[in-house]
C-alpha cells in the first residue's frame, strides 16, 4: 500500500456536492482507502480565468494501484459524474489529478507524478497542506510552499468531506 494524493475541482453546477459525490466514488474502498480530506476551498479560476469560481479540495488515500491503474480510475470518476471535454483550463462539472502516488516519479505521454503544476497552484497547496504539512514531494516541504505562495481570492466555504458512516 502506498499513499495517493488527489486534487479535485469543480466549477459547473454544485461545486461541493460535485467534489462530494468525486470523493465518494474513488474512496469507495474498492481501489482507494480513505485516510484524510482537506477543507472545501473557494478558488479564483487558473489559467483560463473568463469563468466562474471553482470549488477544490485535495484528499489523501492509501492504495495498492499502479501509476497508470490509478489514472483509469480517476478518469473513470470524472466520466462517470459527467466531465465533459471542454479546453485546457476550462469549465468542468470535476476535475480530479493524481498529486502524487507513494515515492514515485513518472513523466509520459499521459501522467506526470508528481503533478507538475502543483507548486504553482495556491488551490492545491493550502489544501494539501491542510492535511499533509509534513510533505515534501521532489525535495520541497508542502508546508514552506503553501505559506509561500499568493493565497489571494482563496477561503475556505466547507468543512472536509468524509465518509457516510
Amino acid at each position: 500500500m502506498v499513499e495517493i494524493g488527489l486534487g479535485l475541482g469543480s466549477n459547473v453546477g454544485d461545486k461541493v456536492e460535485n467534489l462530494h459525490a468525486a470523493m465518494a466514488q474513488a474512496f469507495d474502498g474498492s481501489r482507494i482507502r480513505f485516510v484524510a480530506a482537506s477543507s472545501i476551498w473557494r478558488t479564483a479560476p487558473w489559467g483560463y480565468v473568463d469563468q466562474d469560481w471553482f470549488a477544490n479540495a485535495c484528499a489523501v488515500g492509501q492504495t495498492e494501484m499502479t501509476p497508470e491503474e490509478a489514472l483509469v480510475w480517476t478518469q473513470s470518476v470524472e466520466q462517470d459524474l459527467g466531465r465533459a471535454k471542454t479546453f485546457r483550463w476550462g469549465p468542468r462539472t470535476i476535475d480530479v489529478d493524481i498529486l502524487y502516488l507513494g515515492d514515485a516519479k513518472i513523466a509520459s505521454e499521459r501522467l506526470i507524478v508528481p503533478h507538475k503544476e502543483m507548486f504553482n497552484r495556491a488551490f492545491v497547496l493550502a489544501p494539501l497542506a491542510e492535511i499533509r504539512p509534513e510533505l515534501v514531494l521532489d525535495g520541497v516541504s508542502i508546508a514552506a510552499a503553501a505559506a509561500a505562495i499568493d493565497r489571494q481570492g482563496l477561503e475556505v466555504i466547507a468543512p472536509p468531506w468524509t465518509p457516510a458512516g
